[in-house]
C-alpha cells in the first residue's frame, strides 16, 4: 500500500549562526592539508590566511576538490566548480590586513580505476595570488557529524557568508513528506538532529524525502547550512518529490 504523505506550511527559520562564527580549533600548516591530513573523511574544511590588500590579481587553487566559496574578510566573492573546471578567478582585495577563507566542500569519493589511490580532498596543492604562493595556512574541520553545538542568534542574517539557519514546526500528526528546495542554493538539511543529506539548485532533484519515522507530534526542529543563498530564510513541505527538473539558467 502506499504510505500517506503530508504537506507542510512554510517554515521561518529565524535563528542563524554564522560558519565563521562557529569554527573549532584549527590546525596550523605553511601549505594547505588535505582533507585525509587532518584524518577527515567527508564534509567541509575551511583554510584561512591573511594577506597585505590593496591590489588586483588572479587567485588560484591547484587541484581544488571539489567545490570552494571564496570569502574576503569574511564575505563571499566567489566560487570554483571542480565539474566545471574551475580553478582561478580575478578578484580585487581591499587596503590593509585582509583575511581570505576559503570553504571547500568533498563532494564524493571515485571508486573505480586508477583514481581510487589519487583521490584526495580539499586544496590537495597549493594557492596561488598573482602566480606567488600563499603560505601560513589555518585549517578548520568542519565535518557536520552533528549539529547539536551550533551557536545561533534570534536575529536577522545581513551576511553573504554561508549561514547555518534553524527554525521548528508543530505537527498534529505525522506522515512521509519531501521538503521543497527549489528556492534554495546549495547545503544540507537536519530534521530532529537527523542529517536528511545535501541539495543543490543544479537538480535535476529538488526535494529531499523527509520520512515520518524522524518527524515528532508537537514540536520538531530543522536546520539547514546554506552555501550559496544566504538570506533564504523559509522551507515548507510537499506531498510529492520533484526529481526531473534542471536549474533555470540564472540560477546555476
Amino acid at each position: 500500500a502506499v504510505k500517506p504523505v503530508m504537506q507542510i506550511p512554510a517554515v521561518n527559520l529565524s535563528w542563524t549562526a554564522s560558519v565563521l562564527s562557529n569554527l573549532p580549533a584549527p590546525k596550523v600548516s605553511k601549505r594547505p592539508l588535505t582533507f585525509e591530513d587532518l584524518n577527515q573523511a567527508y564534509g567541509f574544511v575551511l583554510y584561512r590566511t591573511h594577506l597585505t590588500g590593496g591590489k588586483t590579481g588572479v587567485l588560484k587553487l591547484k587541484d581544488l576538490r571539489d567545490y570552494a566559496i571564496i570569502m574576503i574578510n569574511g564575505h563571499t566573492v566567489g566560487k570554483l566548480d571542480r565539474r566545471l573546471r574551475q580553478d582561478s578567478f580575478t578578484i580585487k582585495l581591499p587596503a590593509g590586513k585582509v583575511t581570505l577563507d576559503i570553504l571547500v566542500e568533498n563532494l564524493g569519493r571515485i571508486n573505480f580505476g586508477k583514481y581510487m589511490l589519487q583521490n584526495k580532498k580539499g586544496i590537495t596543492d597549493r594557492v596561488l595570488f598573482n602566480a606567488v604562493e600563499l603560505t601560513g595556512w589555518q585549517m578548520y574541520s568542519l565535518p557536520f557529524n552533528s549539529v547539536a553545538h551550533i551557536k545561533y542568534q534570534h536575529t536577522a542574517y545581513h551576511g553573504t557568508a554561508p549561514v547555518i539557519r534553524k527554525g521548528s514546526f508543530n505537527l498534529k500528526t505525522v506522515a512521509d513528506t519531501y521538503l521543497d528546495m527549489r528556492n534554495w542554493g546549495k547545503g544540507v538539511v537536519w530534521v530532529n538532529g537527523h542529517n536528511l543529506g545535501r541539495y543543490w539548485n543544479i537538480g535535476p532533484q529538488q526535494t529531499i524525502y523527509l520520512p515520518a519515522e524522524w518527524l515528532h507530534r508537537g514540536n520538531n526542529d530543522i536546520v539547514v547550512f546554506e552555501l550559496l543563498k544566504p538570506q533564504q530564510a523559509q522551507i515548507s513541505a510537499i506531498k510529492t518529490p520533484i526529481l526531473n527538473q534542471l536549474a533555470r539558467a540564472g540560477d546555476r
